[in-house]
C-alpha cells in the first residue's frame, strides 16, 4: 500500500508539473501564440491521461473521470499532429476541417460519460492505436519540415518520441495483469513529462520571449548616440559602462537597457564594435597601407592587438589583412551588413 502512495504522490506531481506548463504556455506566453496553444493543449491532455492511470489504481473511479481521461487520450494525437502541421506557417490559421480531428473525442467522452454498460474499455484500446497513426503523421511531416535549428530538432524529435513512448505505455497498462504494473506504467508516464518540462526549460530559445520595446528619454539616447558617433568616446582604452554612466549623469542600469534596445548588443560589444567599423574604415579608404594595422587598432581604443583581432574577426568574418586584400565593393558590403550597422535604423 505504501509502495502505491509514493508513486500516486510521484505521479501527481509530474500532473501539477504538467498542468503548469500547460498554463504557461496558454495564457502567460505571449509570442508565437498559435503553436504555443497546440503545446499548451498537449500537455494538458498527457496531463489528464495519467490522472486516469492515478485515479484507477488508487480505487475505483467514477464514470465520469473515465470520460476526462478518455477526453485527454483522444486529443493527444490531433493536438500533436496540428503542431507539426502548423508548425512552420508564416500566418497559421486553424482550417475548419482540422476541428473534425476532435470529433471521435467528443462522441466518446459524451458516450463514456452517459453509458451505464462499461464501454471504456473499448474506446481506450482502439484510440491508443490511432495515436501511433498520429505520431506517424507528425513524424513525416516533421520529416519535411524546414526548421534547421538543432535546438528545435532535437525539441521536435523528443515530443515525438515522447507521444509514441506514452502510446506504448498506455498499451502496457491495458494488457497488464497486475495492479503494479499499472502503477508503474503510471510513473514512468510521469517521468517523461519530467523529461519534456527539463528540456523546455534548459532551452527558452525555443519560444523565446519578445520584450516590448521600452520609452526611454529621447535626449538621453541623443546624447549616447552623440558621445558615440560624434565625440567617439569608445576611443578611450579604459572606457567601462559605469565610466560612460558617470559621464552621462545617469545610473548604469539604465544606459545598459537603452543600449540594449537601440543596439541589440551590450555596452562591451557596442564599444568593441565602434572601434572595428573605425579601424575597417580606415583600411577600406587606404590609410592602412602606411599605418600599421597595430597602430590603427591603438587609436581606436584597444589596449591589446589579441583583442582587436578577436573582435574584428567576430564583427567581419575575416582579419585585417583579408580585409584590406578584398576589392572596396566587398569591403562596402562588409562595412554595411546588418550585424555591423550599430546605428538603429
Amino acid at each position: 500500500m505504501k509502495d502505491f502512495l509514493f508513486l500516486a504522490f510521484f505521479s501527481g506531481i509530474a500532473i501539477a508539473l504538467g498542468f503548469l506548463i500547460s498554463f504557461y504556455l496558454l495564457f502567460v506566453r505571449n509570442e508565437q501564440r498559435f503553436k504555443l496553444k497546440f503545446l499548451g493543449f498537449l500537455f494538458m491532455a498527457l496531463s489528464l491521461r495519467i490522472v486516469k492511470s492515478i485515479l484507477f489504481f488508487s480505487g475505483e473511479i467514477p464514470n465520469l473521470a473515465v470520460a476526462i481521461g478518455y477526453l485527454g487520450l483522444s486529443s493527444i494525437g490531433p493536438l500533436l499532429w496540428l503542431y507539426f502541421k502548423y508548425f512552420d506557417a508564416d500566418a497559421p490559421k486553424l482550417a475548419s476541417k482540422d476541428l473534425l480531428h476532435f470529433l471521435p473525442a467528443l462522441i466518446g467522452t459524451v458516450h463514456i460519460a452517459l453509458a451505464k454498460n462499461p464501454v471504456a474499455n473499448i474506446y481506450y484500446l482502439y484510440t491508443t492505436y490511432g495515436l501511433f497513426i498520429y505520431v506517424l503523421a507528425a513524424w513525416l511531416k516533421f520529416r519535411q519540415s524546414g526548421e534547421t535549428k538543432a535546438v528545435f530538432h532535437k525539441w521536435n524529435s523528443l515530443l515525438i518520441l515522447t507521444v509514441g513512448c506514452f502510446g506504448g505505455i498506455f498499451l502496457f497498462q491495458f494488457y497488464t495483469d497486475t495492479m503494479f504494473n499499472y502503477a508503474m506504467g503510471a510513473v514512468v508516464a510521469a517521468i517523461m513529462v519530467f523529461v519534456l518540462l527539463v528540456f523546455l526549460l534548459n532551452n527558452p530559445v525555443l519560444f523565446p520571449s519578445k520584450r516590448k520595446s521600452i520609452s526611454f528619454d529621447s535626449s538621453l539616447i541623443h546624447h549616447i548616440k552623440s558621445e558615440l558617433n560624434t565625440q567617439k568616446i569608445y576611443q578611450e582604452p579604459s572606457l567601462t559602462l559605469d565610466k560612460f554612466a558617470k559621464k552621462l549623469n545617469r545610473p548604469a542600469y539604465l544606459i545598459s537597457r537603452i543600449i540594449k534596445q537601440e543596439y541589440g548588443m551590450t555596452f562591451p560589444e557596442l564599444i568593441n564594435y565602434c572601434r572595428i567599423q573605425q579601424v575597417a574604415t580606415s583600411l577600406s579608404n587606404g590609410k592602412g597601407k602606411n599605418v600599421k594595422i597595430e597602430t590603427l587598432a591603438y587609436e581606436a581604443g584597444f589596449n591589446t592587438p589579441s583583442t582587436f583581432y578577436t573582435a574584428f574577426k567576430k564583427f567581419t568574418g575575416m582579419n585585417p589583412t583579408e580585409f584590406q586584400k578584398n576589392p572596396p565593393k566587398v569591403q562596402a558590403e562588409v562595412l554595411s551588413n546588418p550585424n555591423l550597422a550599430y546605428s538603429k535604423k
